[in-house]
């Protein structure tokens, strides 16, 4: 089974006790849940409590803390730093990828997002077959651009607007993203890459580049959620809870139907064997299969 995502959206005092995270609520404690079964926890109020005591805990245990502003969306992460044992060995590697390698692990990932994009259709009973081909028309370092080309096209098939911007979906679909994005920076952060080095993505004041590479097979997975659930309008508590929990949806992986959880480490491992190789094929990427939640028939 996955770790856990907490959400905390009422008033609370949080605080560790016998290595699990105590919940207390008008001086009642609500809940106690154990540090080895969170992934990620999100503070999303503002009237919650919680030490830096607490929080040094909670980084020590390889957990993720995502806080909120005044609009309830993240602005905040808190990851642990460098925590792998071969911290050093990794961040060499990784600053060691060549230009060409880099330009064939960008191509994979953005055959499996359009892929992932092109399956979200068929499964929402749309055609995905122009996609589908266009994911094999993918060049090294997507020179011809083919993920802006099919972005443009699936989501104007698969939003009624036509546009992801804007629209009744708009702000579910920036929160899944960003919960997620919080849940492969703190798997790639405790795996001791240097997630400021991105393989495509180079801004010079993004700190997160490899996380916004490694999300992209990873976003239709939000897309299929958001739309079939039909997750639009404002964002609800429960909206919020549904989406805090994209980490136990199942997709598929060469292992077999994992969590998303257990495929972003896979995805990270396997970055690992395709860096060390010097062979893009070795990355294992997700591919979106019906909803499902793990443990679930």
């Amino acid at each position: 089974m996955p770790k856990r995502t907490i959400c905390i959206q009422n008033a609370a005092s949080l605080s560790i006790k016998n290595d699990a995270l105590a919940i207390c609520q008008q001086g009642e404690l609500r809940g106690l849940v154990p540090l080895e079964d969170i992934w990620v926890l999100i503070i999303e109020t503002h009237q919650a409590q919680i030490t830096t005591a607490a929080l040094s805990s909670l980084v020590d245990a390889g957990i993720g803390v995502m806080l909120c502003g005044d609009d309830h969306m993240p602005n905040g992460l808190l990851l642990p730093l460098g925590a792998h044992s071969r911290h050093a060995a990794i961040v060499e590697d990784q600053l060691a990828i060549s230009k060409p390698l880099q330009k064939r692990l960008w191509q994979r990932i953005v055959q499996a997002k359009i892929a992932n994009q092109a399956a979200v259709m068929d499964l929402l009973g749309l055609d995905g077959s122009g996609l589908k081909a266009m994911a094999k028309d993918v060049l090294s370092g997507d020179t011809s651009n083919r993920e802006s080309v099919a972005a443009s096209a699936y989501f104007k098939k698969v939003l009624p607007e036509g546009n992801r911007r804007n629209g009744p979906f708009a702000a579910a679909l920036d929160y899944g993203y960003t919960v997620l994005r919080a849940g492969i920076g703190r798997t790639a952060v405790s795996g001791g890459w240097l997630v400021s080095r991105g393989i495509h993505h180079s801004n010079n004041l993004n700190a997160f580049n490899l996380v916004d590479d490694l999300i992209e097979p990873f976003r239709p997975v939000v897309d299929l959620l958001v739309i079939q659930s039909g997750l639009g309008g404002d964002l609800t508590l429960e909206t919020k809870r549904e989406l805090a929990a994209i980490f136990e949806y199942l997709v598929r992986i060469p292992l077999g139907d994992v969590p998303v959880q257990v495929a972003i480490e896979n995805e990270l491992e396997t970055l690992k064997v395709a860096v060390t190789a010097a062979d893009a094929t070795k990355l294992e990427l997700p591919v979106v299969i019906p909803l499902q939640k793990a443990g679930l028939e």
